[in-house]
């Protein structure tokens, strides 16, 4: 009877356990292979710009990339939709939205750049420019929330001064608006700090949740 007793007891201590499992850890794996992706648009982009006759093959490597990212995505929100954090649902919907969704609508839009002419055509490549422009202020801005997240889940003040000075620098480097000048390759400096930041960050923040 005692020992009855004891293994309901162990079981409800187990189950306690279990449900109450960071979720965070998942987040974490994501971050590692968003900045590994990163790293391979990055250096895609570099070879595109170089030899310009694998434009196509490197084209489907960024689809296979994006198709990767918007399945974890997916699958992480399958995996917690029971999840009743409300607010760790919402992290996901927005990486949902900035991720996947965002890029979708930039693809969409190349199309209709290279369907439509004349004026019509102008007024769509304006559009692209803006959801170009759109699409990297929304990952710096998601960058420096999720430092936020990170900071409060793992008690890390480091990464709450990094989301500050991250958005701090994205600023200062938009309003210099220069241009850097390697070769062939030309580039904006907030286009390279976006970049940079995207690959550094997510592999700090994944190194972080790995600590805990």
């Amino acid at each position: 009877m005692e020992s009855k007793r004891y293994e309901e007891d162990f079981k409800i201590i187990r189950t306690a356990i279990d449900s109450a499992k960071n979720p965070i850890d998942k987040l974490g794996q994501f971050f590692k292979n968003y900045a590994m992706i990163n790293i391979i648009i990055v250096a895609l982009n570099l070879i595109v710009n170089l030899y310009q006759g694998l434009a196509m093959e490197i084209y489907i490597v960024k689809m296979i990339c994006f198709v990767y990212l918007a399945y974890c995505i997916i699958r992480m929100y399958k995996e917690e939709k029971s999840n009743v954090n409300q607010y760790y649902q919402a992290i996901l919907y927005i990486y949902g939205i900035v991720v996947v969704v965002i890029p979708v609508i930039l693809w969409i839009a190349r199309i209709t750049r290279l369907v439509i002419l004349n004026n019509e055509g102008h007024q769509v490549s304006k559009m692209l420019e803006m959801l170009m422009n759109l699409q990297v202020f929304s990952a710096i801005v998601l960058l420096s929330v999720s430092f936020l997240v990170v900071s409060f889940v793992c008690s890390n003040k480091v990464c709450a001064i990094c989301a500050l000075a991250n958005l701090a620098v994205y600023l200062i480097v938009l309003a210099i608006d220069k241009e850097l000048s390697i070769e062939n390759i030309i580039i904006h400096y907030q286009d390279l700090y976006y970049y940079i930041v995207l690959v550094l960050g997510y592999m700090v923040m994944a190194k972080c949740i790995r600590k805990e």
